[in-house]
């Protein structure tokens, strides 16, 4: 267990030196305090700040838009985790999901991502300050925010949700908005929950959590609260739901039926193909005529069903504790204490492990079994899946340790706060079922195995042989932390005609470290992954399936920053405000920022509201200091064209030869040359109150976004070497491909979000209404400056669209202890990824060409919840539900692609669950 540096534990006794010696100032000089004016006097009214700006003011309204969840919102959403319950949000797009995990490499995280901008563009906060990034992120920059799954439910008070680029205020990383997740403290809510989740077929979960505080800061001075929750979620099979279980999805179109034939050609028994196509098949299924059971015939091919080894929601696990304390400082001071522990841990599977093995006509099975398949090639090539070794299996687990210490009061007409922060993500990775390459090629090589067998049928021996080379342990571990200090003060400075001007300043100073550790097998470093034996030479081992060892890494970097923040009313009506912030990153350099807003009260009940501003995103540690790698070819060869002549020439070495095609070589790792992404970006809005407890907020966004950082893909850097300058490095004395991360293209961005809500009296009781609304007008995307700019609204052809609409309604009738919520949640249709298709008659028989192309429409859907919650009484509070209370099941997709897509079937789970109809449950206890 890595442990705090000594620099660390030294700032933190002296941060809690000075909070004590601030605290004594404090109470000594308390009494001898002039009585404040009637304006600093409600400045210490409640909930006098909100996330967006560091001026404390009576009016929540502020210039920009902020939706705020509050308790009673949490409660009836039916959302059980905070993941669920920010991922619902109409304005969140783009976000990794929890199902993810299962095919892709996203390691358990789940994400928010506001707008579709991207998880790296939110800033999420825990009570105002930051908490540290997910320690398992990739040297792409992906999966680098903070891990939503390790932030309980149970424990959040209300979350403020800014959609809108704050850099200004809180420097990088807030260039899309900000996620401010305030947890409950200081309360009299003293109760223990328990409650379950019931969908069919799996998937069912229980949860229980207790909170409890101790004095008042009201009565007492001081408060301490303490709080426990602890979650179970079991996994589902894609068996469980036939859409997500077949290989060979088939579907009508336009009065045709057609079939999609996802092809996983490694199987047990192995299959085999001549390179001309003109020869191969299965000898299993010359034998019987049949293929083993749960395969697929294929035109003489037996087709592995991967799809049934999927678990599509996968197992997983949460526990937390947190604790907080305050202690009121005099009449205007207050210290708050903070600290969270909180782990989730994420298993799932996927089919066994599979490869291709090289026979030659030496071997006897090349005589035994190829020369009946009229295979020619020598050697040959067969593809071979581990069936009896049984699924591979995950489990990704991700812990945050969060400790923050604020301090807050008022000197000579400044209020002003300081706040520490330690805060440390770890996570691990452990696989079983794995195998290195060149042990399963041994087995065939030294006669071992046979794998033209079905499954089940091996040998004695050879199941020993197998079950020898068979990896179970751990694969790699990371390291995050985050060490922040931070200070703000602000004062009235002067009287205007409609109030008085208000000024703040502030700074922060912010250490992160970042390390990855690789295990020795994941690093390339053992001749027998299983038996754990090192290589003594040369490269080691690596899994089936990867190219390149994983390398160790230790980073890290300081950040200083520095900002103001103006607020003028120039009138009763209008208010202007303005923030400037310096930041300086010891690794990327220095950034500055700035936002002008204004407020405009036209009437009693209607105001307008503008921002404009600019922002930036540093790149991270990842992105910087990941060591290089590189690969012996690329993927496939590329054909020489006079574009890589030319960039083969510039940089120095022999160009390549026309009429030829050939591999090149293949490097990825960190870029220390990156600079910071930068935007700008604005909002405007309008809020109306007609009535008293209606409203209805307009806000229109638009972001752009320049100097992105990403790598360039290999087919389009190939089909145009000339406009990726970036792309293009030099291995020994030959040209490769550099598939580091650059700065690279732009994005253009708009749309608007509605936030309307009704409550009023009825004769069946209070009647509160809720609707959210949020589309994106423009997300136009250019993957190098100059080039063609393209977009994914409702547009899924690159395996990644936008969703256009997105809305969730919620009515709730409130009466006699009783309270009825009906949710509804929409999201809108896209254009699914184009596939090769085969038209099929009634009985499932092919009836044409197999490679038709189509595209098919995935329609929008509409999902209805319902709960009802009764206090039983003072004490007591039983909630019973229905989430999808029609069982609406997702649409059919062909896609299996995309960022952050797992490798699920005949349907889409970043858009979709795939749990169905939802049983829910629970009790509360208030004592």
């Amino acid at each position: 267990m890595n442990r705090p540096c000594p620099h660390q534990a030294v700032a933190w006794a002296v941060a809690l030196l000075c909070a004590s010696m601030a605290t004594a100032a404090l109470a000594q000089t308390a009494p001898s305090r002039s009585a404040p004016d009637n304006d600093a006097d409600t400045d210490r009214l409640p909930a006098v700040q909100i996330t967006g700006t560091a001026l404390r003011r009576i009016d929540a309204e502020t210039a920009l838009p902020v939706t705020v969840i509050r308790r009673a919102e949490i409660d009836r959403s039916g959302a059980r985790t905070t993941t669920e319950l920010l991922q619902q949000l109409p304005a969140m797009q783009g976000v990794v999901p929890t199902s993810s995990v299962v095919g892709s490499d996203s390691r358990g995280y789940a994400s928010v991502s506001i707008h579709d901008l991207g998880d790296a563009y939110t800033l999420v906060l825990l009570n105002g300050q930051r908490i540290a990034p997910f320690a398992g992120q990739l040297s792409s920059g992906a999966l680098s925010g903070v891990d939503i799954n390790t932030i309980p439910l149970a424990m959040v008070d209300r979350i403020e949700v800014l959609t809108d680029g704050a850099s200004a205020l809180y420097g990088a990383d807030a260039l899309g908005g900000v996620v401010n997740i305030i947890t409950r403290r200081d309360g009299d809510a003293n109760e223990a929950t328990v409650g379950w989740t019931l969908p069919k077929g799996g998937a069912r979960e229980w949860r229980a959590s207790a909170f409890k505080s101790v004095g008042s800061l009201d009565t007492d001075g001081q408060a301490l609260s303490l709080a426990g929750s602890v979650a179970h979620r079991s996994a589902l099979r894609a068996t469980k739901r036939d859409y997500a279980s077949n290989l060979f999805p088939s579907f009508e179109r336009d009065g045709q039926r057609y079939r999609y034939a996802e092809w996983q050609l490694r199987s047990a028994p192995a299959n085999v193909v001549n390179s001309d196509y003109l020869a191969g098949g299965n000898v299993y299924y010359n034998a019987n005529g049949t293929c083993p059971g749960g395969q697929y015939e294929y035109y003489g091919l037996c087709l592995y069903n991967y799809a049934a080894d999927l678990d599509i929601v996968p197992e997983q696990k949460q526990q937390s504790l947190m604790a907080s304390y305050t202690k009121q400082v005099g009449p205007d001071g207050k210290l708050q204490l903070d600290a969270l522990w909180s782990r989730s841990v994420v298993r799932s599977h996927l089919a066994p492990v599979s490869t291709t093995f090289s026979i030659d006509s030496t071997s006897p099975l090349y005589a035994s079994y190829l020369a009946g398949l009229g295979i020619t090639d020598d050697p040959a090539s067969v593809d071979y899946r581990f069936v009896d070794v049984g699924r591979r299996g995950f489990e990704d687990s991700s812990t945050l340790s969060n400790l923050a210490m604020r301090l807050e009061g008022r000197l000579h007409g400044w209020a002003w706060q300081s706040a520490m922060t330690y805060s440390v993500s770890e996570q691990r990775s452990d696989i079983q079922g794995a195998m290195g390459t060149n042990a399963a090629n041994s087995l065939v090589a030294n006669n071992l195995i046979d794998p033209f067998l079905a499954p089940g049928q091996q040998s004695p021996s050879g199941m020993a042989a197998i079950m020898r080379q068979v990896y179970n342990g751990n694969w790699t571990n990371g390291r995050s932390s985050l060490l922040e200090w931070q200070a703000q003060a602000s004062n009235e400075l002067a009287r205007l005609p409609g109030g008085t001007l208000k000024w703040s300043v502030g700074a922060n100073v912010r250490e992160e470290r970042l390390s990855m550790r690789p295990s020795p097998f994941a690093a390339g470093l053992l001749s027998d992954p299983a038996a754990g034996t090192v290589a003594t030479s040369g490269l080691g081992d690596l899994r089936l399936g990867d190219d390149l060892p994983l390398k160790s890494m230790d980073a890290s970097r300081l950040v200083m920053g520095i900002f103001t923040e103006w607020l003028a009313p120039i009138s009763t009506q209008t208010d202007l405000g303005a923030a400037l912030r310096a930041d300086h990153d010891a690794l990327s350099g220095d950034a500055i920022t700035g936002k002008a807003n204004v407020r405009w009260r036209l009437t009693p009940t209607v105001l307008w509201r503008a921002s404009l501003g600019t922002g930036f995103k540093a790149p991270t540690l990842g992105q910087l200091r990941s060591p290089d790698r590189s690969s012996s070819v690329t993927t496939s060869s590329q054909a020489c064209t006079a574009g890589l002549q030319e960039v083969a020439s510039r940089l120095g070495v022999v160009p390549c030869a026309d009429g030829t095609s050939q591999a090149y070589h293949y490097v990825i790792g960190g870029n220390d040359q990156l600079r910071p992404e930068k935007s700008i970006q604005g909002s405007m809005g309008l809020r109306l109150e007609p009535l008293a407890g209606h409203s209805i907020g307009f806000d229109l966004w638009a972001v752009h976004i320049h100097d992105r950082i990403g790598s360039v893909d290999q087919t389009v850097a190939f089909g145009n070497p000339g406009a990726y300058s970036g792309a293009w490095t030099v291995v020994g004395n030959q040209l490769a491909f550099n598939g580091q991360v650059v700065n690279r293209g732009a994005v253009m961005s708009s749309g608007f979000d509605v936030d309307a809500s009704v409550r009023r009296g009825s004769a069946l009781g209070l009647l509160d209404s809720q609707l959210r609304v949020s589309t994106i007008l423009r997300e136009d995307s250019q993957l190098y400056p100059g080039g063609p700019w393209s977009s994914n609204i409702g547009d899924g052809a690159n395996g990644t669209p936008t969703l256009k609409w997105r809305a969730t309604w919620r009515t709730s009738l409130i009466r006699a202890g009783w309270t009825h919520s009906l949710t509804a949640r929409y999201q809108s249709g896209y254009a699914d990824m184009p596939r090769s298709v085969e038209p099929i008659d009634a009985n499932g028989q092919p009836t044409g060409a197999p490679n038709q192309t189509i595209q098919l429409k995935v329609p929008g859907q509409v999902l209805w919840d319902w709960q009802t919650s009764w206090q039983f009484n003072a004490n007591m509070q039983v909630s019973a539900g229905i989430i999808n209370v029609f069982n609406t099941r997702p649409p059919l997709s062909l896609s299996s692609d995309g960022t952050f897509k797992g490798q699920m079937l005949g349907y889409d789970e970043r858009y979709y669950d795939a749990r169905g109809r939802m049983l829910t449950l629970e009790a509360r206890l208030s004592f």
